[in-house]
C-alpha cells in the first residue's frame, strides 16, 4: 500500500508520443498503464506538427500555480507585450494582463461570457493579412527557416515573476502547515 493509502494507481503517458516511442517505452519495461496520442495521430511524418499543453492559471478569479520541478508556470491572466523600434519587434514580454504595457500588447479577446465578440469575428482573408503583417514586423533573422543569430528575446515582466514567487511562497507555507 503506497503512503497515500493507494492499493494501485495507473500511470498515463503522453506527450510527443509516436508509436516508435510507445514501443521504446514498453520494451524497455517501463510501468506505464496507457499512452495518449494526440499530434502525431492526425499528421503525417512529413506534415509540421504543435505540440501543446493545457496548464491552468486561474480559477474561480484566483491564480493557479503548478510546483513541479522543472515546470515553470506563471500564475494568472497574462497579455504578451510586443517592444518595437522603428516598426520591427525588438523583444517580447509577459505580463500580467493588467499591467500597464511595455510594448504593444497582442493578444485580444475573442470570447466573453460564453460569448464570441463581434471583433473576433474576422475572415480567413483578414487573419491571412494580419498574420502576414506581424510576421514581417519581425527581425529578417527570425523569419528565417535556420535562424543561427542571436534567439528572439521573450521576458517576463516584474510583477508576473513577483506575482509569481509570492504564490510559490504561499503555498510552500501552506504544506508546512499540513
Amino acid at each position: 500500500m503506497g503512503l497515500a493509502g493507494l492499493q494501485r494507481v495507473g500511470i498515463f503517458a503522453s506527450g510527443g508520443l509516436d508509436e516508435d516511442e510507445i514501443a521504446r517505452l514498453i520494451s524497455a519495461g517501463a510501468p506505464i498503464d496507457g499512452f495518449g496520442v494526440g499530434t502525431d495521430m492526425g499528421l503525417s511524418r512529413d506534415a509540421p506538427g504543435l505540440d501543446i499543453a493545457y496548464k491552468l492559471v486561474e480559477y474561480a478569479g484566483r491564480p493557479r500555480l503548478k510546483l513541479s520541478p522543472g515546470k515553470v508556470l506563471l500564475p494568472g491572466r497574462k497579455q504578451v507585450f510586443r517592444v518595437e523600434r522603428d516598426g520591427v519587434a525588438e523583444y517580447d514580454v509577459i505580463g500580467r494582463r493588467d499591467e500597464d504595457p511595455s510594448g504593444r500588447p497582442l493578444l485580444r479577446p475573442v470570447m466573453a461570457d460564453g460569448q464570441r465578440l463581434v471583433e473576433g469575428r474576422v475572415s480567413m482573408e483578414d487573419a491571412r493579412i494580419r498574420a502576414q503583417h506581424e510576421v514581417a514586423r519581425l527581425p529578417p533573422r527570425i523569419r528565417r527557416l535556420d535562424p543561427t543569430e542571436q534567439p528572439y528575446a521573450v521576458g517576463t515582466s516584474a510583477a508576473l515573476a513577483h506575482d509569481g514567487d509570492a504564490l510559490r511562497r504561499q503555498l510552500e507555507q501552506e504544506q508546512v502547515y499540513r
